[in-house]
């Protein structure tokens, strides 16, 4: 199923051991591990380097669907389809490099990917969220179709401590 996708402007590839230095670098930065539930803020090479291999493995267990986001043959970001066991529903997570916030890059990632996995996922609904107070990723996930579910508190391991958090549904189509 490891698939390469292709959109206008952007590629979604495999995670590859040699991003491990990048996604590394990447996820030092505040931006993005305190929106992250599950990144802490002191990511090292070997936690990468474990992500890329759990994300191979998860791809091969129909568990993870995990994409380098690339533009103009540059990494950008990351998106991702995470569940636990077959039978759960895909997680959307995404997150994409500040120097490119505002382009449009989660959204058509996003897109790509839904699109591609709507064909084949079960159970037939994807869920997702944001912490409130990320509102942006609110608004990325409302233009992928995704409708707010409930609200509760999420541990947050880049902040170390309970962050509200909205959680939202999607129909695959």
């Amino acid at each position: 199923m490891a698939k390469t996708l292709q959109t206008k402007r952007l590629v979604l590839r495999p995670l590859a051991a040699v991003d491990s230095t990048w996604l590394t670098d990447y996820w030092r930065l505040p931006e993005l591990y305190r929106m992250a539930a599950s990144i802490p803020p002191d990511v090292d090479e070997d936690f990468a380097r474990q992500r890329i291999v759990d994300a191979n493995e998860g791809e091969q267990a129909i568990t993870s669907i995990a994409r380098m986001i690339e533009l103009d043959e540059q990494r950008v970001g990351l998106i991702s389809l995470q569940r636990s066991t077959s039978r759960e529903a895909y997680n959307l997570g995404y997150s994409v490099h500040p120097d490119h916030w505002g382009q449009g890059i989660a959204t058509e990632a996003g897109t790509a990917l839904l699109n591609w996995t709507d064909g084949f996922v079960t159970p037939r609904f994807y869920i997702s969220g944001y912490f409130a107070d990320n509102p942006t990723s609110g608004k990325v996930l409302t233009k992928l179709g995704f409708l707010p579910c409930w609200r509760e508190d999420v541990f947050s391991r880049g902040r170390n401590e309970y962050v509200d958090h909205i959680f939202m549904s999607r129909m695959a189509e």
